[in-house]
């Protein structure tokens, strides 16, 4: 094998420009990762250029994530809800008797502090015992004008989160065979007003110019008598998102627990349980999964 002298004072002249240098400062030209055999100087020497290395290199520069997470990526995750009633200070007010703005027919409702939660139970001095349930939005009738003004293209999904302290009881008599079934009901009356009633009693004067409240109702899923033996904590979701008569703008909501009344009974009914309703809310995306 050949063997080369250091050559530390060794001098040679630029390829190029043909002046002299260190023949260790001369540099070797390269084109296309291939040397020329050309030696120059610092000054004339050009790096090889990243045109000539086209196709040689893999470019790879993906921008695409897998299941991304964006604020939004899903419609309506990142819009608060249009209503959301945590029952965590239980404001009371009168005419009707409401808390947080919820009142109840065929039902007593008190605020327990301690666990921030709405209580629900039949009532049973009202005319029809065992079948109570929740109102909220429209009562110009009682003087408490308090209508929602939910946007039905927008918010979809109504939630609720309640513990059963004490199941309905299926009786023999009993008038609906679903009793352990969540029901939702809503006005779609636009223009509510002086003169209009609540909830059913409008004559056809008033009809003619207020729609009658809570026209549409529609059962939730996952919620029936096959469930009671679940646990005591639960949530049902009214997925509104294919039911075209959840439109417009929404004034009131009904919320029917449980359906279970007797068709006949001379004492209390306990048939629609005791429940402690945790919140209610009105959204725009829900994940079923949760």
């Amino acid at each position: 094998m050949a063997s080369y002298a250091e050559g530390r004072k060794a001098f040679g002249f630029c390829d190029r420009c043909g002046f002299r240098y260190n023949l260790k400062d001369l540099k070797t030209e390269t084109v296309n990762l291939a040397t020329t055999n050309l030696l120059v100087c610092p000054e004339c020497w050009d790096p090889d250029h990243p045109q000539n290395m086209l196709g040689r290199v893999r470019v790879d520069d993906p921008q695409a994530l897998r299941s991304p997470r964006p604020l939004g990526g899903i419609s309506g995750r990142d819009l608060p809800a249009a209503y959301r009633w945590d029952f965590s200070t239980g404001t009371a007010q009168t005419s009707p008797t409401r808390i947080d703005g919820w009142w109840a027919s065929n039902g007593i409702i008190t605020w327990n502090s301690s666990s921030e939660t709405l209580n629900l139970v039949s009532d049973p001095d009202s005319s029809n015992p065992g079948d109570p349930y929740l109102h909220r939005g429209f009562n110009a009738s009682e003087g408490a004008n308090d209508w929602l003004s939910i946007d039905a293209s927008t918010y979809k999904f109504v939630v609720s989160s309640f513990k059963v302290n004490r199941l309905p009881d299926f009786e023999p008599d009993d008038r609906y065979f679903q009793d352990f079934q969540g029901q939702l009901f809503w006005a779609i009356d636009t223009s509510p007003g002086p003169g209009s009633t609540w909830p059913y009693s409008l004559d056809r004067s008033q009809i003619s110019q207020h729609k009658p409240v809570f026209t549409n109702a529609q059962t939730s899923d996952g919620f029936s008598t096959e469930n009671r033996d679940m646990a005591s904590q639960f949530k049902v979701v009214w997925d509104m998102s294919n039911n075209p008569n959840w439109s417009g703008t929404l004034t009131g909501l009904r919320l029917d627990y449980f359906h279970a009344k007797n068709t006949s009974d001379p004492g209390p009914d306990y048939d629609a349980g005791d429940i402690d309703i945790n919140y209610i809310e009105v959204v725009a995306f829900h994940n079923p999964d949760l």
